[in-house]
């Protein structure tokens, strides 16, 4: 049963807080109501909003979120997407590790949700655009790299008991 909690609990602890960094981004960037025309007219876009930094490598996050410090005017609205590439993860990774009742289920919770995110993504994409095999290799290692990484936080926090 924990290995259910940690999945359902942290892919919608994932989609909701993608969604919340993209509408505070767009918020401060002043494209909401760009963005929410977009979604009406095209309603799979939904599914890019919810599951996208999963196909980014957290490295690549951190190298983008400094570079954007050296720039002179800084893009607030981009730092804000940057760190919620990095805290909607993290965050999810937690809860995964707080309702698993193991640290092989919560691991397990956390690695499938990157994986049902990374391949929605993969299967969007194919749709929506013209993509080459390299690219799905890429996306695919990004989507373990993220289940990994993010996966040793679900594995610290972890409930266990020693009794």
């Amino acid at each position: 049963m924990g290995f259910g909690k940690a999945f359902g609990f942290s892919l919608l602890a994932y989609a909701g807080l993608n969604f919340l960094f993209v509408i505070i981004a767009a918020t401060i960037d002043g494209s909401l109501n760009l963005l929410f025309d977009s979604i009406t007219t095209n309603p799979l876009l939904i599914l890019e909003l919810l599951f996208m930094p999963i196909i980014i490598f957290p490295g690549e996050v951190f190298m983008n979120l400094a570079g954007e410090f050296f720039m002179v005017p800084i893009d607030i609205a981009y730092v804000i997407s940057l760190i919620g590439y990095f805290v909607a993860p993290f965050i999810a990774a937690v809860i995964a590790g707080r309702t698993g009742e193991s640290k092989g289920k919560s691991f397990g919770g956390w690695f499938l949700t990157a994986v049902v995110s990374g391949t929605v993504m993969v299967v969007y994409l194919f749709l929506m655009y013209p993509i080459v095999i390299q690219d799905i290799i890429v996306m695919v290692i990004s989507m373990a790299t993220n289940g990994v990484f993010y996966g040793c936080f679900a594995l610290l926090f972890t409930k266990t008991e020693y009794y």
